[in-house]
């Protein structure tokens, strides 16, 4: 098994040389298996969104729209204090680049408590098929997902060629519940 700086690296390269078109299209997809699981969620679920980093999937044209239509509340992080602090965003119009590049909610995006969150949509380098998860080596995730008035389901989104046999996997690393992907939902064998 490689070690995480390694399969960190490799997972980058890999996901820098994959094709535009590819990933508007995997993009795409991922929206539409999201949406077709959102239409189970009932009326103001509020979900936690991610978005911007180049080889990420794209979910952000697709996904929000739906969303709102189907009257679930979307959220993004913002970046306080090495933690993630959800705020409501309404639209695009409510996002701006961040300080890793990654979209933020701007400042008159009202805050959410940590609890009130019940799903989390989750970005990574590479995801198993047990729920092991292998981010991108900042702990933002792990230290929310471990804050004890974090209740929400976690759902890992990537593109296929995320999904690895193995991770090396810490004490501190959080696992998640679901993984979606291009091809569809994975549901990890082993729950926790």
């Amino acid at each position: 098994m490689q070690d995480k700086p390694t399969l960190r690296q490799h997972l980058r390269e890999r996901l820098r040389a994959l094709d535009p078109a590819f990933i508007a299209s995997a993009s795409q997809q991922i929206a539409e298996n999201i949406s077709r699981l959102a239409a189970a969620w009932p009326p103001g679920t509020t979900i936690a969104l991610f978005g911007g980093l180049k080889g990420e999937p794209d979910l952000l044209p697709h996904l929000l729209p739906a969303l709102n239509t189907q009257g679930v509340r979307s959220c993004f992080f913002q970046i306080e204090s090495s933690a993630l602090m959800p705020r409501q965003i309404n639209g695009l119009d409510d996002l701006q680049r961040g300080s890793m590049n990654a979209w933020e909610p701007k400042p008159h995006c009202p805050r959410l408590d940590i609890s009130a969150l019940d799903i989390i949509l989750i970005p990574g380098l590479a995801f198993t098929r047990d729920g092991s998860r292998l981010g991108r080596g900042g702990g933002y995730y792990d230290r929310l997902l471990a804050n004890p008035t974090c209740r929400a389901k976690r759902i890992a989104i990537a593109f296929g060629l995320q999904i690895v046999d193995s991770i090396p996997v810490e004490s501190h690393d959080q696992r998640i519940h679901q993984i979606i992907t291009e091809s569809g939902l994975i549901q990890p064998a082993v729950s926790h």
